[in-house]
């Protein structure tokens, strides 16, 4: 685990969440952000932004964006909140096949620490073993990789593609 995700784990502990669906914007408030859900302008694109002034800290999600996108876009600011200290960061989608030129160069370390800081806030590393252990033993050791991701990302409350995206990163999954 590097230190964005031991950052994310301190926090689940603090709270004393151990078990999914992780209750994101519960842990947004906890953390002192408040949150806003609104249609953003070009809603395809931007898919969360984080303010910060002082004492006052802002969460604004798109509310045009399914439920599952917007649970990470919360978990991706919190990560913002922290572990940076800049006032403002506006994120945009990034689909896991179709990355944008910076994301897929790695270059943008802030982006990259809030994304594995995000994905531990939501499907904690432990949480993910011990779900996959609980369906494979009802499952008589036999379960398919699509019946397996879609059982883990309605666990958690995360699309089919951020559970697939965090079992290959776990090692529970070979990438195509």
């Amino acid at each position: 685990m590097n230190a964005n995700e031991r950052k994310a784990r301190s926090i689940l502990e603090d709270l004393n969440i151990n078990k999914p669906p992780v209750p994101v914007e519960l842990i947004a408030k906890k953390m002192g952000a408040k949150l806003t859900f609104e249609p953003f302008e070009g809603k395809d694109d931007i898919s969360g932004m984080m303010f910060r002034d002082g004492e006052i800290n802002i969460i604004g999600i798109n509310s045009s964006h399914p439920n599952t996108r917007q649970r990470f876009s919360i978990a991706h600011e919190i990560g913002h909140l922290v572990l940076h200290k800049k006032k403002l960061f506006i994120d945009k989608v990034v689909k896991i096949d179709f990355r944008d030129t910076t994301s897929s160069m790695a270059i943008d370390k802030n982006e990259i620490a809030a994304n594995a800081f995000a994905a531990e806030l939501l499907m904690p590393r432990d949480f993910v073993q011990r779900e996959i252990r609980r369906e494979i033993s009802k499952q008589n050791n036999v379960i398919g990789k699509e019946a397996l991701i879609q059982k883990l990302s309605n666990t958690f409350d995360v699309s089919t593609q951020a559970m697939e995206y965090r079992l290959i990163n776990l090692g529970f999954l070979v990438s195509n």
